[in-house]
């Protein structure tokens, strides 16, 4: 038996379905959003599947509260869902659970997605968003003294990338939550 490795999300557009590769995001986020591209991945391809499992999502009905205020984070989530430009982004850095993994940026590794009238809730893996990824990410995503501690920092980014990507289950808990009421929402 193999782990089927899904490198790539799909949302639908009135006028097709659009296809985004872990690649687009890497290549959207640069170098400094290694670990966040695989984020949203991962991400949203669960929430895809858990919200709508037989046809890719409509792209302007997917709704994200974020408890992690991380640039490449929300970056990707853009790309892929409009969602920050178009109001259907919301950061609340209160809301994660207590045992949700802290991130360096502030904030939680937890996510709220929506889709028309269903939400889920994602926690991140604190076994994935562990002490050394902190502590790592709080020292170096700034910059480096040398570039040999930067290149160092980059391999040790594509290993947590590797991880990200390569886990079957990258999430402490997932449970059904009601869409935030600060959504403002028609579909």
């Amino acid at each position: 038996m193999y782990f089927q490795m899904k490198n790539f999300v799909e949302v639908r557009e009135p006028e097709g379905t659009l296809v985004f590769q872990l690649e687009d995001l890497m290549r959207y986020s640069g170098p400094r959003g290694l670990i966040a591209s695989g984020v949203t991945m991962k991400l949203l391809g669960r929430a895809f599947k858990d919200l709508s499992p037989r046809e890719p999502p409509m792209r302007h009905q997917i709704y994200i509260l974020s408890s992690f205020p991380g640039s490449d984070v929300v970056d990707g989530f853009e790309l892929v869902t409009r969602a920050v430009t178009r109001g259907r982004y919301i950061l609340d850095l209160d809301k994660a659970p207590k045992d949700a993994p802290p991130s360096p940026a502030g904030g939680s590794m937890y996510f709220e997605i929506g889709y028309r009238d269903r939400c889920f809730a994602y926690t991140l893996s604190p076994e994935i968003f562990d002490k050394e990824w902190f502590e790592a990410v709080a020292a170096k995503q700034e910059g480096c003294k040398t570039e040999k501690e930067h290149a160092n920092y980059l391999a040790y980014k594509f290993s947590v990338l590797g991880k990200l990507i390569a886990s079957s289950d990258p999430f402490l808990r997932i449970e059904p939550c009601k869409l935030d009421e600060r959504f403002s929402y028609k579909y």
